[in-house]
């Protein structure tokens, strides 16, 4: 067995969630999605201890941890976790938990900091919880900033952490819409468009061809900070998603009232058909318009900021 340098330092690291700009379900089949950080961190605190108790989070992350790096056994370790990253919602947070656990007992065991091997790590967890991720999120959240993301194959994914960042006069005016937690799975709205594939297929090579477009746009507009063609690129990605029967009439509506105020809104994860599809990514140039909106419908909300840094050491 290797020799582990455990001493008694207390590790804590921090991750941010995650949120699609554009992407969602176009990934799925190959296409390329735009993914950024959010400034909501959960934090991971590890320490050693006489005895640990087994959960089924550890009892999935051991395991990989232990073959990776080729351990018998894991020293004996606290762990505490604290988190203002709102769950399933599509923020991302079980990427979160996955890269901040390994982030942290790889300095707890006094391995090298590798951010690669940490989101190879995060990603083996992550197909555990949710059988065939994309992989996107906990690359996302593992490296920070504005992340280019595409599945190629089963066996090859581009996944390219982008040198700009959200412009200032962009970054300020986001704010999420939490329109509650989808009656359907992630799953369930995947396995949806599939089955529309099947019936009918122009609508999603539609719905594909016109995503990858955007979605590329999008690039100069972040970088330029081009705030009109920004709006209008996040209502056409929108439309997009509404036109594969995503997106609920009851977020419908609340897009539309968005738009019609000179703002631009979107679903930010799978999406739903019932009434809540989760986190609503809005923009306005006065974000006051987004929470009066959210206030009338009586939907919490809270203004963010995105393109933060990705796993960082906090102690």
């Amino acid at each position: 067995m290797k020799q582990l340098n455990n001493n008694d330092n207390v590790v804590v690291v921090s991750v941010p969630a995650k949120i699609h700009l554009l992407g969602e379900h176009a990934v799925v089949y190959g296409k390329p999605a735009l993914l950024t950080t959010v400034d909501r961190r959960i934090t991971v605190t590890i320490q050693p201890r006489h005895s640990v108790s087994s959960t089924r989070m550890t009892d999935i992350f051991e395991p990989i941890l232990k073959k990776e790096l080729g351990l018998k056994e894991i020293p004996s370790y606290k762990l505490e976790i604290s988190s203002n990253i709102p769950i399933g919602c599509g923020l991302g947070s079980s990427a979160a938990i996955s890269v901040a656990y390994f982030g942290a007992m790889l300095l707890f065991l006094g391995q090298h900091w590798d951010l690669g091997k940490i989101n190879a790590l995060a990603y083996k967890a992550e197909k555990v919880f949710h059988g065939n991720p994309s992989g996107g999120d906990n690359a996302t959240v593992c490296f920070g900033g504005l992340v280019w993301f595409q599945k190629v194959n089963a066996d090859k994914k581009i996944i390219k952490q982008l040198p700009f960042s959200i412009p200032e006069n962009l970054s300020k005016n986001f704010v999420l819409i939490n329109t509650g937690k989808p009656v359907e799975s992630t799953g369930e709205m995947v396995g949806g468009v599939r089955l529309l594939s099947e019936e009918k297929p122009e609508v999603v090579e539609k719905f594909l061809t016109q995503q990858e477009h955007v979605t590329k746009e999008l690039l100069n507009v972040i970088k330029n900070g081009d705030e009109k063609n920004f709006i209008r690129i996040i209502k056409e990605g929108e439309k997009n998603l509404e036109r594969i029967g995503v997106v609920s009439a009851f977020v419908s509506s609340i897009i539309r009232e968005i738009e019609n105020a000179g703002g631009a809104a979107k679903i930010s994860g799978g999406g739903g058909k019932t009434k809540g599809t989760g986190m609503l990514l809005a923009y306005h140039k006065n974000p006051d318009v987004i929470k009066k909106i959210a206030e009338e419908k009586k939907l919490s909300y809270f203004q963010i900021k995105l393109g933060v840094e990705g796993l960082r050491r906090e102690a």
